[in-house]
């Protein structure tokens, strides 16, 4: 079972990375350009170990820059799935909170059932409900949306 990432921290994380990657990238690459200018002067460096300090830390630099272009590049997508499984969240709990809470709600605990066993059978009724309308929904969005509709449907029944 795949746990549920919320796409809109998805995309808060990868803006995150690409900021922070692009800025030590970019900063990185211009010290070690200033570096082999000679605007910035290390007395103890002598030239050998300036070339291998350049060209190994620019490599570095360089990748960082890399990620943080391509973290801003998956941005667009990442905010596009984020608005969709947001709006198909609010409109599946609407649909099962509005037209089958009733019916949930009478699922009641049976005698001799374990709260466990209770728990199951009411998420697996929440989960027939969604899929009967939504079919085509990934397993662990669904399993995210019923964790959803149980807490607000079952919450305050102690068991």
């Amino acid at each position: 079972m795949k746990i549920y990432v919320d796409e809109q921290k998805k995309y808060e994380d990868t803006k995150a990375t690409a900021q922070c990657f692009t800025g030590v990238g970019a900063v990185g690459l211009i010290a070690i350009v200033l570096l082999d200018t000679g605007v910035i002067k290390l007395a103890l460096l002598d030239s050998a170990n300036k070339v291998m300090i350049s060209v190994v830390m620019g490599l570095v630099f360089l990748i960082f820059l890399i990620i943080g272009i391509k973290s801003f590049t998956e941005l667009k997508g990442i905010s596009k799935k984020a608005e969709k499984n947001g709006s198909l969240e609010a409109e599946i709990i609407k649909y099962v909170l509005d037209g089958h809470r009733a019916e949930l709600e009478k699922l009641s605990q049976a005698a001799g059932e374990s709260s466990g066993d209770m728990y199951y059978k009411r998420a697996e009724l929440i989960s027939s409900v969604i899929t009967e309308k939504y079919t085509d929904l990934a397993e662990d969005f669904l399993d995210h949306i019923v964790e959803e509709i149980y807490s607000e449907i079952y919450s305050d029944i102690v068991e």
